[in-house]
C-alpha cells in the first residue's frame, strides 16, 4: 500500500516547478559566470549536483496516472531523470511504461499528497 494519495495537479505545483526551474537556471548561470573562466569543473559539479537536487524534488512531489488503464505509480529518479516528456493541452506528460497494463503511454504527471 502506498503512503500517498494523488491529485491532479493545480496552478500552484506548476508555479512552484517554475520557481525551481528558474532558481536552477540562475544558479548555473551565475555559477557559469564566475566559475568557467578558471575552474570549470567546479562549474560541472554543481550543475550535476543542481539537476539531480531538481528531479530528485520533481520524483519526490509527483507520480504519474496511465491514460490507458488509469493506474496511478511512482517512478525512480533515474527514470524521471531519462524518460521523455513535456506539455501538452491536458497538462504535463512523462512516456512511460504502466506497471499495470504494460503498455507504453504518455503518463499524465499528478501530484502526491501525504495520507
Amino acid at each position: 500500500m502506498t503512503q500517498y494519495q494523488y491529485q491532479e495537479t493545480t496552478k500552484e505545483d506548476w508555479i512552484m516547478t517554475i520557481i525551481y526551474i528558474a532558481a536552477f537556471v540562475a544558479i548555473i548561470i551565475i555559477g557559469a559566470i564566475f566559475l568557467l573562466p578558471a575552474h570549470g569543473y567546479i562549474w560541472l559539479i554543481l550543475f550535476v549536483g543542481s539537476l539531480f537536487l531538481l528531479v530528485r524534488w520533481h520524483t519526490k512531489n509527483f507520480a504519474y496516472r496511465c491514460p490507458k488503464c488509469g493506474h496511478e505509480f511512482e517512478i525512480s529518479t533515474l527514470t524521471d531523470f531519462v524518460s521523455p516528456h513535456g506539455l501538452g493541452k491536458g497538462g504535463g506528460w512523462k512516456y512511460l511504461k504502466c506497471p499495470k497494463c504494460n503498455r507504453r503511454s504518455r503518463a499524465t504527471v499528478i501530484k502526491k499528497i501525504k495520507k
